[in-house]
């Protein structure tokens, strides 16, 4: 599943079709729309005043306050194209913009979405806070992990809690801390605690750096592979020699989820 800095990477591109009106909105597959809270044929010739990302969501700020946003889901992709067409089963939406650009969303899984929203501040209102910004201090991650038994991974994939982090992120900010996954949140120390919170930021910044983490799906707004699955300490590497101690990763289930760790790094 695209994960903040994959979204992130993909907002970034998109980010010179601000000022772009909106010709067409072209739905191919109507089971994608998940909210509607008005007439997509509303979206033509609306300008784009913004474009932003909040947790794992794509939004694009419209004139009229009206706000299109896409969840990429599993295996979405959102990518631009200039003055060709395309044609693919997995296409469920393009836009089509007066700078002769198209804007594709593609999600062969269609766990993903799109939704027409008037009151954006409702529709993020479960959201918790986004790592990247001022307001996620070390005061906040000791907040949210004090007094829970619940694995601290559990925590960090909680989007209620802290917005955007997704389990390859997750997993190398634990490693980049030294905290194993199934750690219970109460125990971890001011110390760790800290060192956790600078993990956070940065293995999210190095993401964004290497625009994303390209497995199999994930592409960004040029429909290119991201570069930071080169670059991965844990996430995927199960049996691998870590790049520290040279001890095979290893590799648990936490709530459901794969975790890789280095169980002599990581405590």
């Amino acid at each position: 599943m695209p994960e903040l800095p994959e979204v992130e990477t993909i907002v970034r591109a998109l980010k010179g079709n601000i000022g772009a009106q909106i010709e067409n909105f072209e739905i191919i597959r109507q089971d994608m729309i998940r909210q509607e809270e008005f007439a997509p044929e509303k979206l033509k010739g609306k300008t784009i005043y913004n474009i932003r990302r909040r947790g794992k969501f794509l939004v694009f700020e419209l004139d009229a306050d009206l706000y299109l946003v896409f969840h990429l889901g599993m295996s979405g992709r959102f990518f631009m194209v200039s003055g060709v067409q395309e044609t693919d089963k997995h296409i469920h939406a393009k836009i089509h913009l007066n700078n002769d650009t198209l804007l594709i969303f593609r999600d062969p899984r269609r766990f993903g979405g799109i939704w027409f929203i008037c009151d954006i501040e409702k529709f993020f209102r479960h959201l918790g806070k986004e790592p990247l910004a001022e307001e996620f201090t070390s005061s906040y991650l000791k907040e949210i992990l004090s007094n829970r038994k619940a694995p601290v991974k559990n925590l960090l994939l909680n989007q209620n809690l802290i917005s955007g982090i997704g389990n390859i992120y997750a997993d190398e900010a634990l490693f980049a801390a030294g905290i194993r996954p199934d750690r219970s949140a109460a125990s971890l120390n001011q110390d760790e605690i800290e060192k956790l919170h600078h993990a956070i930021r940065q293995v999210l910044h190095q993401g964004i750096e290497f625009r994303g983490t390209t497995f199999r799906d994930y592409r960004d707004a040029f429909n290119e592979s991201g570069n930071f699955q080169n670059h991965l300490k844990v996430y995927g590497r199960y049996n691998q020699p870590c790049l520290i101690c040279n001890n095979p990763i290893q590799r648990l289930r936490i709530g459901g989820r794969s975790s890789h760790f280095c169980n002599n790094c990581q405590h």
